[in-house]
Formats: C-alpha cells, sequence, structure tokens
C-alpha cells in the first residue's frame, strides 16, 4: 500500500473516511475543514493510504499549533484526524502514516508531533502509546449556555 500526499481526486474517499472519523460534525463543518486543509498548505497536510484495488483506505490530518500542553517547543505539529479503514486495521498502516507525519514534521524543522484520542477510545489511546506518544492529560470539557435566549 502506498502513503502519498492528497490530491483533488481523493476528496469523495476522504470526505467518507473524515465521516467516520468525526460523525458527530456537520457537513458544512467537514467542507469548511477540508478546505482550510486544501488552502493552507504550509501549516497544514493530509496523507492518505491507496488500497490496492483502488481508493483510499486511510488518512492523516496534520497541522501546526502555536501552542500545545505539555510542549517545550513554541510551535508543534499536529495530528488533528488519523484513521485506517476497519478491514484494513492491524496492518501497519497507521504506522506508516505516523512515519510520514514525523517525516513533515521534521521537515518544517519541528521537533514535537502531537495528538489527541477522546477518553473512552481505548483503541487510539493504545494504538498512540504503541507508536511512542506519551500521554500527558486526561480532560474533561464542559459547556453551558447563558443569557437571555437560553
Amino acid at each position: 500500500m502506498k502513503v502519498r500526499e492528497i490530491t483533488p481526486d481523493d476528496h469523495s474517499d476522504w470526505l467518507r473516511m473524515r465521516r467516520s472519523l468525526f460523525s458527530g460534525c456537520s457537513e458544512s463543518m467537514h467542507a469548511l475543514e477540508m478546505k482550510e486543509f486544501s488552502d493552507s498548505t504550509a501549516t497544514r497536510a493530509v496523507f492518505v493510504v491507496e488500497r490496492r484495488s483502488g481508493g483510499l483506505c486511510g488518512f492523516i490530518e496534520l497541522s501546526i499549533r502555536d501552542r500545545v500542553d505539555a510542549s517545550s517547543s513554541r510551535q508543534v505539529a499536529y495530528v488533528e484526524g488519523w484513521y485506517i479503514d476497519p478491514d484494513h486495521r492491524g496492518r501497519g498502516l497507521g504506522r506508516a502514516l505516523i512515519k510520514q507525519a514525523e517525516a513533515w514534521t521534521t521537515s518544517r524543522s519541528l521537533t514535537e508531533l502531537a495528538s489527541d484520542a477522546e477518553v473512552e477510545n481505548r483503541d487510539s489511546i493504545h494504538a498512540h502509546k504503541a507508536l511512542g506518544f506519551r500521554e500527558t492529560f486526561r480532560l474533561v470539557h464542559f459547556l453551558k449556555r447563558v443569557g437571555k435566549d437560553v
């Protein structure tokens, strides 16, 4: 299987996989975020894994963030999304995407790569740790609506 940069022809497969990974995301949010990745190639990147039979079976979305908790660097490469189709998991494709992310990171003279996972996503947490990431925080976010329109 081949890991490469995304092309405009990959849009429909990328969207299909994003829908699986970010199932709570609206279609308009997918469109906005995908446009941001496509328009900001200096600070963002998307790499994909090609299926032998055609189409895609995985992707990784990367950005450069100015602040990451527990980082010692001013700027840090960040895994914004990382996905492998269920029928291709356990074959080292996630590892190959992380290796590509590491190469992208170092090509920008950055020395740290960060990521996150939902607290209940044990598979993702295990995958991150298996690839050398160390856990730095566990956090629960809260939101409360206030004001007249509540």
